[in-house]
C-alpha cells in the first residue's frame, strides 16, 4: 500500500497503468481502503470518477510553504521567494484555494504590481516565482493544473548608464567613512572584472592564479551562460583578492540582500534614493563601457564580459566617442593618398 504520513493527515499516493491517484484522508484506515477500493473498480473494469482521484484543496499558504520547503529552502534565492510569497498571499489571501486562481486574477495581480511602481523587470521576477510554485504544486499533484500566466511586459535589459570616475570616486570615499571596506573591496572587484555578482559569489580563491603574460588572472569557471572565461586582474582587483583571498570563496558573502542593504545607504550618501537606474549592477557595465572607449575593441569587450552574442556588447559601441573621429582620420588619409600620391 502506498500510504504515507503527510502532516496530521495521511495520503494515499499510487500509480495503476501510468495514471497517478492522490487523496488525503483524516485517518490511514481511510486511506487504505480508498486504495483498495479504486484498485477493485480498475481490475473490474470500473470507471473511477475524477473526484476519486482529486486531493482535498490546499490553500494558497499550504502550497507555498510545501513549495518552500522543496524548492527555496536553503538556497541563495530563498529570500526573495519569501518576499515575493508574502506579497501574493497579502493580495489574493493566505486561506483562498490554490486551485482557483487562474489568468484573470494573475492579470489582476499584474495591474496591482504596475500601480505600486515596480518595474517591468521586478514584475516579470514576481511572476517567476508564481510559475515555478504552481508549477511545482502541479508536478506534485497538489493542484489539478498549473494556471495560465498573462502576458508580460518585455524588459529593456541595455542599460546605458554606467559610474563616471567621480562617483566611483564619491563611492569609495563615502565606503571608507562608513568602515566598509569589505564592500569597497568587493566593489572595485566587479568594476574591474565585469563580473555578474552571481559569477563572483562563487569564485574561489584557487582560481586565482598567475599567468605568464597576463600577470594574474582569474580563471571563471561557473558563468550564467556556461562559458569559462580567464579576466585578467587589475592591480587593485589583485589587491582586493589579497585582502580577502583567505575566505575561500571571497564574495560570497555578498547576497543580493546584503548588496542592497549597503547600496541603499551609498544611493542615501549621494542623494540618488529615486534613481531606479543607480543600481550596483552598473559595475558590470562600467567594465563594459570603459574597454570600449578606452580600447575602441568590441570583440575583447565580448571576451571580457561573456556576452554570448555580439549584440549584448554593441550597448556599449555607442559610448566610444573616439570612434567617429578615428574614421574620419582613417578616411582622411585614405583621401590623401589617392589625391597626393607623393605624400603617402
Amino acid at each position: 500500500m502506498a500510504t504515507r504520513k503527510n502532516g496530521t493527515k495521511f495520503l494515499a499516493d499510487f500509480m495503476v497503468k501510468n495514471e497517478r491517484y492522490r487523496k488525503q484522508f483524516d485517518s490511514e484506515i481511510e486511506a487504505k481502503e480508498y486504495e483498495t477500493n479504486v484498485r477493485a473498480k480498475l481490475h473490474r473494469g470500473e470507471r473511477v470518477d475524477k473526484d476519486d482521484k482529486r486531493l482535498e484543496p490546499i490553500t494558497l499558504s499550504q502550497m507555498f510553504t510545501k513549495v518552500v520547503l522543496n524548492v527555496w529552502q536553503g538556497k541563495a534565492n530563498e529570500p526573495t521567494a519569501l518576499q515575493h510569497i508574502s506579497m501574493i498571499e497579502r493580495f489574493f489571501g493566505a486561506k483562498k484555494l490554490a486551485h482557483t486562481i487562474d489568468i484573470n486574477d494573475f492579470d489582476r495581480f499584474k495591474l496591482h504590481c504596475k500601480e505600486l511602481g515596480n518595474s517591468p523587470a521586478t514584475i516579470r521576477l514576481k511572476f517567476a516565482t508564481i510559475s515555478k510554485a504552481f508549477g511545482f504544486a502541479f508536478s506534485r499533484g497538489w493542484i489539478p493544473k498549473k494556471p495560465l500566466m498573462p502576458e508580460l511586459d518585455k524588459v529593456n535589459n541595455q542599460r546605458e548608464a554606467f559610474f563616471s570616475d567621480e562617483e566611483e570616486a564619491d563611492i569609495l570615499e563615502y565606503l571608507e567613512e562608513i568602515g566598509e571596506d569589505y564592500f569597497a573591496d568587493f566593489f572595485m572587484w566587479q568594476i574591474d572584472t565585469g563580473m555578474r555578482p552571481s559569477e563572483a559569489r562563487r569564485v574561489h580563491a584557487s582560481q586565482v592564479y598567475s599567468d605568464p603574460q597576463l600577470g594574474y588572472v582569474v580563471d571563471l569557471k561557473e558563468t550564467k551562460n556556461n562559458e569559462p572565461r580567464k579576466i585578467p586582474l587589475t592591480r587593485r582587483a589583485n589587491i582586493a583578492f589579497r585582502n580577502h583571498y583567505k575566505k575561500g570563496k571571497m564574495w560570497e558573502h555578498w547576497t543580493k540582500e546584503r548588496i542592497r542593504t549597503v547600496w541603499d545607504k551609498v544611493k542615501r550618501s549621494l542623494g540618488r534614493e529615486k534613481d531606479r537606474d543607480f543600481i550596483f549592477y552598473l559595475c558590470r557595465h562600467t567594465c563594459g563601457s570603459r574597454l570600449v572607449q578606452r580600447t575602441g575593441n568590441i570583440a575583447l569587450t565580448k571576451k571580457w564580459l561573456g556576452h554570448k552574442r555580439i549584440e549584448q556588447t554593441l550597448r556599449y559601441a555607442h559610448l566610444n566617442s573616439n570612434s567617429l573621429l578615428s574614421g574620419l582620420k582613417a578616411l582622411e588619409y585614405g583621401a590623401l593618398c589617392g589625391d597626393k600620391k607623393g605624400l603617402c
